[in-house]
């Protein structure tokens, strides 16, 4: 074979991976974009529940909250790399009963309170804050999900 048939094998099978690619990422984001999408696990129904009944429930949900929203890549990253986790640990091990924030969530969380509350921040103390210190989480852990309980 000849290699101007050979590049075009190459680039039409690169062009068929890459919008196979991104049917299947946007069927990902579409899929797993809803709040509803992230209640369907048994272990995840007090955590919904409190969420409904929150403050945030009309203005935020799972995803924008607990998702990078930097950009689009980043976003699609960390719900890969989180759904993988969780997809994981619901079909090969048992899910604890109540759920602990992974320390990679932090800085993601952290940088979703700012993106809606920034201007709430900067009237506080932490406006000032190092990078690495207090997070809006760490006085504010209930927020949007009051007192959970375990599951049952």
């Amino acid at each position: 074979m000849d290699r101007a048939k050979k590049t075009k094998i190459i680039i039409l099978a690169g062009g068929i991976f890459l919008l196979a690619a991104g049917t299947a990422t946007a069927a990902m984001h579409k899929i797993t974009g809803n709040s509803a999408f992230c209640g369907t696990c048994h272990v995840m129904d007090n955590y919904m529940a409190s969420w409904q009944h929150s403050s945030h429930r009309e203005v935020a949900g799972c995803n924008d909250c607990h998702t990078d929203q930097r950009n689009f890549a980043a976003k699609t990253w960390s719900k890969v790399y989180a759904g993988s986790q969780h997809a994981f640990v619901n079909t090969v091990l048992t899910p604890p009963d109540h759920l602990k924030l992974y320390e990679a969530s932090k800085p993601i969380i952290q940088r979703n309170c700012l993106r809606c509350h920034d201007d709430l921040v900067a009237q506080t103390n932490l406006a000032k804050a190092e990078p690495d210190g207090q997070n809006c989480i760490d006085c504010h852990r209930s927020t949007p999900h009051g007192r959970e309980r375990p599951s049952t």
